[in-house]
């Protein structure tokens, strides 16, 4: 039984002298991945938030260039309609900027920027949207 208590104690000791040694290991663990860990999600956030933006100027142009192709609009109405749209779907885009023109196609784009959580960081959007001008054609 001695010789059990013995081997008992030298164990429990090793142990002890291994728990001294290792201590401090997982702040030091956490000192490495913690600012990994939140790179990926400052990431992830970050494209959802330029996704997001340039899905609102695509929409903006698409309905821009639907107003405008109709016969007797003007590429204005396209403008302003878009400028519409992105004042109503809110404020994820700044330094705003709508163009279009208008022949046989229109064109409308938006331009601008997303703001992000990270100061001086701008994610640049520019989306386009093109449709054939309605016209009348005579049927033979």
């Amino acid at each position: 039984m001695t010789r059990l208590r013995r081997a008992v104690g030298r164990w429990s000791r090793a142990l002890a002298d291994r728990d001294a040694r290792d201590r401090g290991a997982i702040s030091l663990e956490m000192l490495i991945v913690f600012p990994v860990v939140l790179l990926a999600i400052l990431l992830v956030v970050h494209v959802g938030l330029w996704w997001h933006a340039r899905n609102v100027a695509m929409s903006a142009a698409q309905l821009g260039v639907e107003s405008a192709r109709v016969r007797g609009a003007s590429a204005g109405t396209g403008t302003a309609e878009a400028r519409d749209f992105l004042s109503r779907a809110g404020g994820s885009i700044s330094g705003l900027s709508v163009s279009g023109s208008k022949g046989a196609t229109v064109r409308i784009r938006v331009t601008g920027y997303v703001d992000t959580m990270i100061p001086g960081l701008k994610l640049k959007i520019d989306q386009h949207a093109d449709a054939a001008t309605e016209r009348i054609t005579e049927a033979r």
